[in-house]
């Protein structure tokens, strides 16, 4: 019995273990500003390519538990310090209700197309400060080519929140994050972390700013007001 504790307590450790192999990068690592590598069908193939989208849907679903808090719809590899072009989304959720949908992979997401129509609306990032929204201009509705975890192409079109989450994510790919979209005339916005729920629904008239220059220190690893 003592032997089997054991042997179940080795296997935990190494799960815990490889549960931690993969953290979010700091906002100022400068992986977040390079363009990530495609992934070669080969690649796809392979247990550590599979092992790196497993340990993905491990993150994001840890950050899905708590509505009160920023949930996570999306995250690109490169967040966590893999510069692959590999990102989940969240091909479910609406923006204004309480419910997320289910996560997906996609291995080298493509835009084939963005609706001329922008809609401006409030994003966060875990690749940013914590506290740190912004205002950012996307297009309404997308259609998306890429290959899933098994190598199959598919082409889909989303709108509303979830193709504004396929912009952002595949953003990531590009070593861009919603601050560079948003810009130095846009508005970006210090939002604590009990201030969520009061921010989702009164963030058009937020107070709380965050200037350009703070976003620019942040990026590049420095201090910041």
């Amino acid at each position: 019995m003592k032997c089997v504790l054991l042997c179940l307590f080795s296997i935990q450790l190494l799960i815990a273990e490889e549960v931690e192999k993969y953290t979010f990068v700091l906002p100022g690592d400068s992986r977040l500003q390079e363009v990530s590598a495609k992934v070669s069908l080969e690649e796809l193939q392979s247990k550590h390519l599979q092992e790196i989208i497993d340990q993905m849907f491990l993150i994001a679903r840890g950050e899905r538990s708590d509505m009160e808090k920023g949930v996570m719809v999306g995250l690109a590899a490169p967040q966590i310090g893999i510069l692959k072009r590999i990102i989940l989304v969240d091909t479910g959720v609406e923006m204004g209700k309480e419910e997320l949908g289910q996560l997906e992979v996609f291995i080298n997401p493509v835009l084939l197309k963005k609706s001329s129509t922008i809609v401006m609306e409030r994003e966060g990032c875990y690749s940013v400060a914590d506290c740190l929204c912004g205002i950012v201009p996307r297009s309404e509705s997308v259609v998306v080519q890429a290959l899933d975890r098994n190598g199959f192409s598919l082409t889909r079109e989303f709108s509303g929140m979830t193709a504004r989450i396929f912009q952002h994510e595949i953003d990531h790919l590009e070593g861009i994050r919603f601050p560079d979209r948003v810009g130095p005339d846009g508005v970006l916005h210090w939002v604590k972390e009990d201030e969520y729920p009061e921010y989702r629904k009164n963030w058009q008239q937020w107070k709380v700013l965050c200037s350009w220059s703070d976003w620019c220190a942040m990026k590049s690893g420095k201090k910041h007001n």
